[in-house]
């Protein structure tokens, strides 16, 4: 199986890498798209490597409109095709909208929504000849307003839309394209929120499996939907956030009864 991971770091894109490297092993040729290599990353990839894949560490900045032809272009030099693309990178820069300024606006877009379109576009022929999957992190954000997020929730629900559009489009083409929207995930990005252990608790209790999620969560999740024998899910956006999402019903006080 040769795939793209972008947004490759110690959260959701590494975790994603780890699970297909522990799964598929040398069977796996894994491209590792960050912006700038770190340890961390290094570390990463050897680990993968260990497990029998073929690891490429690919740097690119998906701000600018030429870098997910050229990671396309990348894979495909080193590994002869593609079968999937995880889509992951993105960026979180909360701001009101009364005063967001439009470069947030627009850098915001450019890498959480833009780039996968131009990843996707780029792959389109390699993933038309392998019959192959595209798989895009977006957030419940996505789905459901969130105060002070600005530009954020716009984007990845560009994103999701634009996942549901390519799948009525690509799927005549046997391109599986598909949505996966994070709830609330223990990352190293939001560590920080959680050291805190009234917040902790406090989140963990509006939560019906009463826990917070894990990057390995959402990794199993990516494998199912971009493994070559799950032919028939696609344009679908999958919450994984424990059930906060059917909540919101729950959260009225009272209940209606008959008089």
């Amino acid at each position: 199986m040769r795939v793209i991971v972008t947004g490759v770091s110690a959260g959701i894109g590494g975790a994603i890498c780890e699970q297909l490297a522990n799964t598929h092993g040398n069977a796996l040729s894994l491209v590792m798209c960050v912006r700038r290599s770190t340890e961390q990353v290094e570390a990463l990839a050897s680990a993968c490597r260990l497990q029998g894949s073929a690891v490429m560490i690919v740097k690119a900045d998906f701000s600018q409109p030429e870098a997910p032809a050229e990671v396309v272009g990348r894979a495909v030099e080193g590994f002869g095709s593609l079968d999937a693309i995880v889509s992951n990178a993105g960026i979180a820069d909360p701001a009101p909208l009364e005063s967001l300024e439009l470069e947030a606006w627009d850098r915001m877009f450019s890498i959480t929504c833009r780039a996968s379109w131009l990843l996707a576009k780029a792959a389109f022929p390699h993933l038309r000849d392998s019959r192959g999957s595209f798989v895009a992190i977006s957030s419940q954000s996505g789905s459901h307003p969130h105060r002070g997020t600005g530009a954020y929730s716009s984007a990845k629900a560009a994103l999701t839309m634009l996942c549901r559009q390519l799948a009525i489009e690509w799927g005549q083409h046997g391109i599986r394209v598909n949505c996966v929207s994070p709830g609330m995930i223990r990352t190293p990005m939001t560590e920080a929120v959680y050291k805190d252990e009234r917040i902790l608790r406090a989140r963990e209790a509006i939560v019906p499996l009463g826990t917070i999620g894990q990057p390995s969560d959402v990794a199993r999740l990516v494998e199912i939907l971009i493994d070559p024998t799950n032919r028939y899910v696609t344009g679908q956006n999958i919450a994984i956030d424990g059930g906060l999402s059917q909540t919101v019903l729950d959260r009225i006080p009272g209940l209606a009864r008959k008089q």
